[in-house]
């Protein structure tokens, strides 16, 4: 069997380390044009609540009482923050054009509400198309649940809508990660040229 030294196999590897780098470039730039083509983008608005019993009392012990009430009822303004007797009041803030886009189902499923422990601060959120549409529905739902909480929780402290959300103040959604799907094409593409390197290599040793 014919045996080969390092300098007779050098340019082999080095054409198909090349070979290698060409496919995993291309690999990567097939990847980047196929989910830039499928990519799609939303947006997540944000507007924070404070809900709270105005305490007049020099009580310190009634005071952190009503503080601590308030406190464990947080969880369930969040949950009457996404119901539909929410999104169904809010809709009446919207503007004639959004009224018709979104029926209260839609505007219920774009609506997610979130409180941190022990915090009385209820950050709202909504997920639309666009910027401007995001912000107008969660300024909305913000508006419907300061109307409706009194009505669905008797005894429901008072709810002030903090900052106001904004077109220019918004989370963007994508559908796909563009890093993480051209970094498998990488290392797909390079896989495949060492795969077809080894085996041209080999079988032209053979053939010799």
């Amino acid at each position: 069997m014919k045996e080969y030294q390092l300098k007779d196999l050098k340019g082999s590897f080095v054409k198909a380390a090349i070979f290698t780098i060409v496919l995993a470039v291309l690999g990567g730039a097939g990847m980047f044009v196929v989910a830039k083509h499928k990519q799609s983008y939303s947006y997540t608005a944000q507007r924070s609540v404070l809900i709270s019993h105005a305490v007049t009392l020099k009580n310190e012990s009634t005071q952190n009482t009503m503080t601590s009430a308030d406190l464990q009822l947080m969880t369930t303004y969040q949950d009457i923050a996404e119901n539909k007797a929410v999104a169904k009041a809010a809709r009446h803030y919207l503007p004639k054009s959004l009224r018709k886009q979104y029926s209260v189902d839609e505007l219920t499923g774009a609506v997610d509400a979130k409180v941190k422990p022990q915090s009385l601060v209820l950050k709202i959120q909504a997920t639309a198309d666009t910027p401007a549409h995001a912000a107008s529905l969660v300024n909305a739902i913000t508006k419907g649940f300061q109307k409706e909480l009194p009505k669905i929780q008797s005894g429901a402290g008072t709810v002030k809508l903090l900052a106001k959300a904004s077109a220019d103040d918004v989370q963007v959604n994508t559908t796909v990660n563009v890093k993480k799907k051209v970094a498998a094409g990488i290392a797909l593409g390079g896989l495949v040229g060492i795969v077809i390197s080894f085996v041209l290599i080999t079988w032209k040793k053979i053939l010799k």
